[in-house]
């Protein structure tokens, strides 16, 4: 039997008529609307569509969208200061910065100029620190669609072992402490795994998340039977995308699974929205 699919639109319906229900009442009290400024550092493919999604999203929820484009912040002098303006900015709620940066400009600088409390895609060392914690407030969208994802397949995650291949700062260390939390044992694959060892790993795990930007780098054959699946992979490939997981074989094994697209994706940018309203009643209080 083939996995069942989780398909990310279907959760992000759920949540975008609950902000929907907030953005409501915070206007029928008379408060401001949730704002969120967008900063396209430059005329990145990917980043110029996550930006748009966020703005024809925005529109559809009831929040204030703006975006910065590239020639407003040219060099990392005037990203910061940009940055420091909208921080100081109390009509501003969120901050989006699109990454990777231009090169020469020090992401870490950037983001040390961002106020935590605006930090909607939860990268500032403060929003990770506080995931750490146990006390986090922003998540990165990217690994709370994903948690959020293997939460609904409805399987009892306590006792269970999760195989994360990947890393990165917005997507396998903060899931590695998502999962920890709901008491999943994790095991984090990296560019120093070795291929016959992550196949041993995967194999043993009732949870994969696939996060290496790599296509096809997890084989069908690999998965456990009845496993949750979650490829968070989006890959061009010949003018298609292509996620990290061979897809066709892993679901003739998984229980659950992710497509690309139309899996992680369509969750990410419902996730940041939520981010969203979370900084804004953080800022309010």
């Amino acid at each position: 039997m083939e996995a069942k699919r989780l398909e990310g639109k279907t959760i992000a319906a759920e949540l975008q008529q609950k902000i929907i229900a907030k953005t409501t009442s915070f206007e029928a009290k008379g408060r401001p609307k949730p704002s969120l400024v967008a900063i396209q550092s430059q005329e990145d493919p990917s980043a110029v569509r996550y930006i748009n999604n966020q703005e024809k999203l925005a529109a559809k929820l009831g929040i204030d969208f703006k975006r910065i484009m590239p020639d407003q912040v040219k060099g990392e002098e005037a990203l910061i200061r940009k940055v420091r303006e909208l921080s100081a900015d109390p009509a501003v709620h969120g901050i989006f910065i699109s990454m990777p940066l231009p090169a020469g400009i020090d992401p870490d600088k950037v983001l040390m100029a961002l106020d935590p409390q605006k930090d909607v895609e939860g990268i500032h060392p403060t929003s990770l620190g506080l995931i750490v914690l146990r006390r986090g407030k922003l998540i990165p969208p990217t690994a709370f669609a994903a948690y959020t994802l293997i939460k609904a397949s409805g399987i009892m995650l306590r006792g269970k072992k999760a195989a994360i291949l990947g890393q990165s700062a917005i997507v396998g260390r903060p899931l590695q402490l998502l999962l920890g939390e709901a008491r999943v044992t994790t095991f984090v694959c990296n560019t120093g795994t070795a291929e016959e060892d992550m196949k041993k790993i995967v194999a043993a795990s009732e949870i994969v998340v696939a996060c290496s930007g790599k296509p096809g780098l997890v084989k069908g054959e690999w998965i456990k039977k009845g496993a949750i699946v979650i490829d968070v992979g989006t890959t061009e490939v010949d003018g298609k995308l292509q996620g990290d997981v061979e897809f066709e074989e892993a679901a003739k094994k998984a229980g659950f699974i992710t497509p690309v697209p139309g899996g992680v994706g369509p969750l990410t940018v419902t996730m940041l929205m939520e981010n969203l309203i979370t900084a804004y009643e953080w800022q309010m209080k």
